[in-house]
């Protein structure tokens, strides 16, 4: 029997994680379900350390991502980063774009289910973009870090979440604690958290609304035919990011 609490259309992050918009939860995707997709970043999402010449830019990410147990979820993720293509030989320097490629690994843990009549919220504890090579001291003065350091999306997170059923209608509220190793991403640190809210007549749609520690994101997550999950976001009400995502059930 499903739990009370389940919510089919759980939402793809950035990074191809379960959670909210820029926000973790401690959701998790479907036991066996493997995911498949792209995301369009607004240069006011990403990281502030993510910079080309001192400028943030537009980009992308896509990734593939499963959740082998109903307790762990895991995720590679490549972001496209801006820079100057080589051709013949020669630096083509009036010509930059997305040449170069970002890649990490997220995991989640939920060690705490929620379950049907129980008070307590469901727990997990996650990081993204696992890279410990980086030489923090060094690189923090670089003046353009974009171009010599990775693991610009590096964070962990302790996330609770707990779900309400009202008349059918599920409302669900989720907060966490999050670090970000970049000192140039501290805006992000903190308790953050958000709300969702699935209706009776739709529970594979979700609207949501998050405070990510300096943004206020509005957005919604819709899972169409079983497999495919959108997803459109508005930061601070002005700026655009989203995407799309194919699921299957592997079980």
């Amino acid at each position: 029997m499903a739990l009370l609490f389940s919510v089919p259309a759980v939402a793809q992050q950035y990074t191809g994680m379960s959670g909210l918009i820029h926000v973790p939860s401690a959701d998790m995707g479907e036991e066996g379900e493997a995911r498949a997709g792209v995301h369009f970043l607004n240069r006011e999402f990403t990281p502030n350390v993510l910079t080309y010449k001192g400028d943030k830019y537009h980009t992308m990410s896509y990734y593939l991502s499963i959740t082998p147990f109903r307790w762990m979820e895991i995720a590679y993720t490549c972001t496209l980063l801006k820079s100057t293509k080589i051709v013949d030989g020669v630096e083509d320097k009036e010509h930059p774009g997305l040449h170069r490629k970002d890649r990490y690994f997220s995991l989640k843990l939920q060690p705490v289910r929620e379950k049907p009549g129980k008070w307590w919220p469901s727990v997990a504890i996650g990081v993204n973009d696992l890279d410990f090579r980086v030489n923090w001291l060094k690189t923090q003065h670089e003046t353009d870090v974009s171009r010599v350091v990775n693991s610009y999306f590096s964070n962990y997170y302790v996330a609770l979440s707990k779900h309400f059923r009202l008349k059918g209608n599920v409302l669900g509220v989720h907060m966490a604690y999050r670090h970000w190793r970049w000192s140039l991403n501290s805006k992000w640190n903190g308790p953050v958290g958000g709300i969702t809210f699935s209706p009776s007549f739709q529970k594979n749609f979700r609207l949501i609304a998050e405070y990510t520690g300096d943004d206020v994101n509005v957005g919604f997550d819709w899972k169409l035919w079983k497999h495919l999950l959108v997803q459109s976001s508005l930061q601070n009400g002005k700026y655009f990011s989203g995407g799309v995502c194919f699921c299957i059930n592997l079980l």
